[in-house]
């Protein structure tokens, strides 16, 4: 009985070109790339996130910057325009509305202000820019509980009475606009500060 045998053909191309044979693919690999995506994807997510917290952060308070600079300059004119001339000028803080409220009269009688006396601008607080309270330099206080308004006297010689105006940006943090009326000078400061001590009207001139 005659027996063959089969001459099995080797293919050594690879081996002739002087390279391996191709490695398998891995089965883990696409599940590896994906798990890679994921990670990606929530890093982005992260620092998107934490980009727009700042910029709300930044806008936010670039807005009480903007809302108080309008306010300091309402009591900056008030003053400048008394000191220019001899009409006499309130600013009046509602604290129902959350308005300020620049007014020119010429009643010598610093209680008496006629409604038709001329109102030269009114501007509005906000949730990012509150006013909660005003202290004024003799220690009387002006709160929305027990008071609906104060108001801010300028005469040609200063201020009727300095004070603090306490404003609340959003998250709560105090800052006090303090109405110096012996140096005239008007200033914001962080948190709730303390001012001078009571100055009598009859000690300044006005």
């Amino acid at each position: 009985m005659r027996t063959f045998t089969a001459l099995m053909h080797i293919d050594r191309s690879f081996e002739i070109a002087g390279l391996q044979e191709p490695p398998k693919a891995r089965p883990g690999r696409p599940a590896m790339v994906l798990m890679e995506m994921l990670v990606a994807m929530v890093i982005i997510g992260l620092v998107t996130a934490l980009t727009m917290i700042n910029f709300s952060s930044a806008f936010t308070k670039a807005k009480f910057q903007r809302e108080v600079s309008n306010f300091v300059n309402v009591l900056k004119m008030a003053q400048n325009a008394a000191a220019e001339s001899d009409k006499r000028y309130a600013v009046i803080l509602n604290f129902d509305e959350q308005s300020y409220t620049l007014r020119q009269f010429a009643s010598r009688s610093l209680d008496v202000m006629p409604e038709e006396e001329a109102i030269i601008t009114t501007g509005y607080f906000t949730d990012e820019c509150y006013l909660d309270w005003v202290l004024f330099d003799d220690f009387e206080y002006a709160i929305e509980e027990t008071a609906y308004e104060a108001r801010f006297y300028a005469g040609h010689s200063g201020w009727q009475y300095g004070g603090k105006i306490v404003l609340l940006d959003v998250d709560g943090n105090p800052y006090s606009v303090v109405v110096n009326r012996l140096s005239r000078v008007i200033t914001l400061q962080p948190g709730d500060v303390e001012i001078l001590a009571p100055q009598y009207q009859e000690d300044v001139p006005f």
